[in-house]
């Protein structure tokens, strides 16, 4: 509000939007960026929209800035458009409204299958603005096997102050993560790579509290082992860490045979185990130790293949078990298979 009186006080417009926008004015604020569009957005102002067919809007204001960002252009869905979204984001970059991006989406870069985003994690890793706080990379993919994101090793150095960073893709590479202040991280694909489930395991976050990992179908990429998990598992450092997933695996068996002796439980209060090839053995190995569970406040064993006989076994472990009744239905071994793969 400092600002925006001494913004005034120089006559620049900014100074009333973010009077308007701080008193949750809507209507006074969306007509005076429409009056002074020119001021605003200047050459960002024929990209407000995504260019993906669903017509969402491409920047959301906040305190006289732009506070979200969403670039997306699907080629199929908007194939007039002949534009670069590198060009628009190195554009939204230099504007002065873009100085205080806050949270960031990237979808479709032109063709879903082919290009990936590679060119717009470049530019970010060399001028991402330090007030980002979210990154969101893919959003329900259609073919989510055939969407590709990019080499991000570069980007965490240039995110120091994220807190939130979800990916949805069925491919990309992490390098080595350090990002102190992250809070929560969400890493979805149909085949999580050895290298990337060793980088999550091993990542620098010490102020995490949720990690969602789902590891995937070795028939697109998805070659995680309990050897990747193990060093998650021996953490004693993710002080803050409550909500702990280690989903869609083909080897939940072997997550609940090594969980019991994991150090990383004690500090936990939710436990994810869904959405993978959990059997009535994984079931067994949890129930036989059951005091190393009882803290917890849920465990979700949702979308596994657990009989009747299997779920009996859990029910009791901690105060909530999720899912029980919520299982597949396939008695051959050869034909289960992780809820996300293709």
């Amino acid at each position: 509000m400092v600002l925006a009186d001494w913004l005034q006080d120089q006559g620049d417009p900014r100074g009333e939007l973010i009077a308007l926008q701080t008193a949750n004015k809507a209507k006074p604020a969306a007509a005076l960026l429409d009056k002074y569009k020119d001021y605003f957005l200047g050459p960002l102002a024929e990209h407000t929209k995504s260019y993906d067919g669903s017509d969402k809007d491409a920047f959301t204001w906040r305190y006289g800035y732009i506070f979200g960002v969403r670039l997306s252009h699907n080629h199929y869905a908007n194939e007039a458009w002949k534009g670069s979204l590198k060009d628009v984001l190195t554009t939204l970059l230099d504007h002065p409204s873009g100085r205080f991006i806050t949270e960031m989406t990237l979808l479709d870069n032109n063709e879903p299958a082919d290009d990936d985003l590679q060119d717009l994690i470049d530019v970010l890793a060399k001028r991402a603005p330090k007030s980002i706080r979210k990154l969101v990379f893919g959003e329900e993919p259609d073919q989510i096997s055939w969407y590709n994101i990019g080499d991000l090793g570069k980007l965490w150095k240039a995110v120091p102050n994220l807190r939130t960073l979800l990916i949805e893709a069925g491919s990309f590479s992490l390098g080595k993560i350090d990002l102190p202040e992250l809070r929560r991280a969400v890493f979805k694909t149909g085949g999580l790579s050895a290298d990337d489930g060793k980088a999550i395991a091993t990542a620098k976050w010490p102020n995490l509290e949720h990690l969602e990992i789902w590891y995937g179908d070795d028939n697109y990429g998805g070659d995680c082992s309990i050897k990747q998990v193990q060093p998650l598992l021996d953490r004693t450092d993710l002080t803050n860490l409550q909500y702990l997933g280690l989903k869609n695996a083909q080897f939940t068996d072997d997550i609940c045979r090594a969980l019991p002796k994991a150090k990383i439980l004690a500090g936990i209060s939710r436990l994810d185990l869904s959405d993978g090839i959990m059997t009535d053995e994984g079931a067994a190995a949890l129930a036989a130790h059951k005091d190393a569970f009882a803290h917890l406040d849920e465990i979700d064993v949702s979308e596994n293949y657990l009989s009747s006989a299997g779920t009996k076994l859990l029910k009791g472990l901690c105060k909530k078990v999720t899912g029980l009744g919520d299982q597949k239905d396939d008695d051959d071994p050869e034909y289960r298979s992780v809820s996300v793969g293709e």
